[in-house]
């Protein structure tokens, strides 16, 4: 397979794309490629073409696009991740995971246990969407998640971009209490709230139930918190599968 380059530029009404200054620098001085050799590019909204090195520059690099490709398959149904601050690079393992496993939104929050200043997320930002770029290269996506300005934990409650979702708010074996929820199938929309290191409080559990989030137990163990996002999405997009092969028989 052809090496892939994110080109946000990307427009099939055009014969050339110009790649961002990161995605050249990587065409030319880490991959080594020259005018003539053969590429894929995708735009991160769904798109993705073969194309050929037109120009092969550090800055610059110019792309003859060509026919349309068919990029990795998306879940059947929207996918938001709405996760806590992590500390290190935790958080970047959780931007890499929720790609790869199909999110197409990523709300980072703060929540009474989080150990992140909201500055330092902000900060890295950008280097949460390079995290995604290259995960969606590597995984075969032609789509990047949108990842959210940092937020409190009562903004993303009440925001309203998840209000037709089913939203499954993830708990400790030890923290639930009552019966879980179940993996919403035929497909719909899904937002899975997922806490910090120290676990949601008392108070945020009741803030979430009272704004119609249904607690969610994975398994009878403790996960760590940035296993929860891998392990989360896995458990729906099987339910998914499943289900969709079961109608297909």
């Amino acid at each position: 397979m052809p090496p892939r380059f994110h080109a946000p530029d990307l427009n099939i009404a055009a014969a050339d794309v110009v790649l961002p200054e990161g995605e050249s620098a990587h065409l030319c001085r880490v991959l080594r490629l020259h005018e003539g050799d053969d590429v894929e590019v995708f735009d991160g909204r769904g798109a993705l073409h073969a194309g050929v090195v037109r120009t092969a520059s550090p800055r610059a690099s110019v792309v003859t696009v060509g026919a349309a490709r068919a990029a990795a398959p998306e879940p059947p149904a929207p996918i938001i991740v709405a996760q806590a601050l992590l500390k290190g690079d935790a958080m970047d393992a959780v931007i890499r995971d929720a790609t790869v496993l199909g999110a197409v939104d990523i709300w980072p929050m703060t929540t009474s246990r989080t150990n992140v200043p909201a500055r330092a997320a902000d900060a890295a930002h950008e280097r949460w969407l390079r995290v995604a770029v290259a995960a969606a290269k590597q995984c075969g996506r032609a789509v990047i998640p949108r990842i959210a300005p940092v937020r409190s934990l009562a903004g993303v409650l009440g925001d309203t971009a998840a209000s037709g979702a089913t939203r499954l708010w993830l708990t400790e074996p030890a923290a639930s209490a009552g019966d879980s929820a179940d993996v919403p199938v035929p497909a719909r929309a899904v937002c899975l709230a997922i806490g910090p290191e120290g676990g949601w409080t008392a108070e945020e559990m009741a803030a979430a139930s009272d704004a119609g989030w249904e607690p969610w137990t994975l398994a009878p163990v403790t996960l760590r918190a940035e296993q929860m996002t891998v392990a989360a999405l896995s458990v729906v997009r099987y339910a998914w599968d499943v289900a969709a092969r079961r109608r297909n028989t």
